[in-house]
């Protein structure tokens, strides 16, 4: 009698994993762009040269974890309800003012326009995936709603100061970074309200798309951004729309809809 195959578990997403998962991100993202640059190189010539292909390896990587998961709905790969679709009208409807303030002044040749929307999108649904996601998600199986928010929001903003090793311009990156660690708060936030990851894929796509864009026609000489400083004054009314979501009688319903899942 032949024996019964067994059902292969599925992997829980504790933080220890989490972060044995953010170590391999950076290893395809970092690393990856390092070789593909072949040494240090100004942003807007990484993002508009090509499609990268260490962007699309770690969304593959990440999303492939969170279908492994046990709690893939929890970590919030599943469809938003649509009576929360609301709570994405303002960061949404900011990332569209951006892209317009951003072609004010011309638009850039139709090529690099599709190259840099390419890679915006890859860049959103690999960093959304692991951050809020995953990490976030870790996070959550060990501490409580805001403890998690803050320590995967500062991991992202960590994970931002690699940009200086790739382009040479650290204290761009650390702007960058702080940057990116008050953008988390707000992305956080709104994931868990939603209890989806992908509508701040979109809105974070759209936002790198804006920021980026308005950069291209004045690149700096000296390859260093201001893309940093940019994003930085931009994100603090996203930030202080997370705090407001994550306000206490909030965070009470987060809670018992994530044990739920």
């Amino acid at each position: 009698m032949r024996p019964a195959m067994s059902i292969p578990k599925k992997i829980h997403l504790s933080m220890p994993l989490a972060i044995a998962a953010l170590a391999v991100w950076l290893g395809l993202t970092v690393g990856g762009r390092w070789l593909e640059s072949v040494g240090r190189a100004p942003l807007g010539t990484t993002v508009t040269g090509g499609i990268g292909l260490s962007w699309a390896l770690a969304a593959v990587f990440a999303l492939a974890l969170l279908l492994a998961s046990s709690r893939r709905r929890a970590a919030g790969l599943c469809a938003p309800p649509l009576k929360t679709l609301w709570l994405v009208w303002p960061p949404l409807l900011y990332a569209l003012l951006m892209l317009l303030l951003a072609w004010a002044g011309g638009w850039p040749q139709p090529r690099v326009l599709l190259i840099v929307a390419c890679n915006a999108a890859l860049v959103a649904i690999s960093e959304e995936l692991m951050f809020r996601a995953i990490l976030l998600q870790g996070m959550l199986d060990r501490y409580a709603v805001w403890p998690a928010v803050l320590m995967s929001s500062a991991l992202f903003g960590l994970a931002h100061t690699a940009n200086g090793l790739a382009t040479g311009d650290v204290s761009g990156a650390l702007w960058q970074a702080i940057a990116a660690t008050l953008q988390g708060v707000g992305y956080a936030a709104i994931r868990l309200r939603t209890r989806s990851v992908w509508p701040m894929v979109f809105v974070h796509g759209l936002w790198d798309y804006a920021l980026v864009t308005a950069t291209l026609p004045h690149p700096a000489e000296d390859g260093a951004s201001i893309l940093p400083y940019v994003a930085l004054l931009a994100v603090l009314p996203l930030c202080l729309y997370g705090v407001y979501l994550l306000r206490p009688s909030q965070r009470a319903a987060i809670t018992l809809s994530d044990a739920a899942a």
